[in-house]
């Protein structure tokens, strides 16, 4: 069993670098935590570096969730409606959690039973389309890139937003089945955006809060979490740390 932080009222952040052909240490050792089960599902990927990016991602999960309450090889994984994963079993695992990955990098949000989670990351130099942004984003967003000079401010604000909007849809289990212009994001910019909802019932009777951060050079992340609305003993989702883990450091 390996030796995790635990996380008491912070979220954690879990980092690993994916290679991309030649696997590495880290996939490795990643492939070693999977079922049988999911390496042969891992083996119909046809490009290597999708393939070392689902290891990595699966593995972790694995990892992070039975850490101090069960074996990795215990946890099962069930599949929401639209591809969301959650844990199944054992009941002790029940954790939320949520994968993402890019070029180079796969990103683990951990936090607790009771929270929605979902977190998305993107590679800075990833090609992207302004029209992209006009035909799906909200009105909002479309001003905030509309009112930046170059096209390297509208590439990091768009990336910026697109995780943001990814780390939502991922958190309330829709995926991309929601218009993404039936929401926006405020001030885009701030580290701590705020969320703006055309239609309200997309808040599911939570309290939302939302960060974005740089995980490391040369990548953007967001982290959306969902909580029952705090009580006089509860504190809010906006009052816990995001803390960033390297995985690297789990290896044997």
């Amino acid at each position: 069993m390996l030796a995790m932080t635990e996380l008491n009222d912070e979220i954690q952040v879990w980092l690993a670098p994916a290679a991309h052909d030649t696997p590495g240490p880290i996939e490795t050792f990643c492939e070693t935590l999977l079922l049988e089960e999911e390496r042969v599902a891992a083996n119909r990927f046809r490009v290597n570096s999708a393939r070392h990016q689902h290891v990595i991602g699966r593995a972790m999960a694995r990892c992070l969730l039975s850490s101090g309450c069960c074996e990795h090889h215990e946890i099962g994984f069930r599949i929401l409606d639209h591809g969301k994963p959650i844990v199944d079993q054992p009941e002790v695992a029940r954790r939320a959690f949520n994968i993402a990955h890019t070029r180079g990098l796969v990103v683990c949000g951990l936090g607790q039973a009771n929270q929605w989670l979902g977190v998305d990351v993107e590679w800075m130099d990833r090609r992207t389309d302004p029209a992209l942004a006009e035909r799906y984003f909200a009105p909002a967003e479309i001003q905030q890139l509309q009112s930046l000079r170059t096209d390297d401010e509208r590439q990091k604000l768009f990336l910026r937003i697109w995780t943001l909007k990814e780390a939502f849809i991922k958190a309330i289990g829709t995926g991309l089945s929601t218009p993404l212009d039936q929401f926006a994001f405020e001030e885009a910019k701030s580290n701590e955006p705020t969320l703006t909802l055309a239609d309200p019932d997309l808040a599911r009777d939570r309290e939302w809060t939302f960060r974005a951060f740089e995980p490391r050079p040369g990548f953007v992340a967001a982290i959306a979490v969902g909580e029952e609305p705090a009580d006089s003993k509860g504190a809010k989702a906006s009052s816990r740390p995001v803390r960033l883990m390297n995985f690297e450091n789990q290896l044997p």
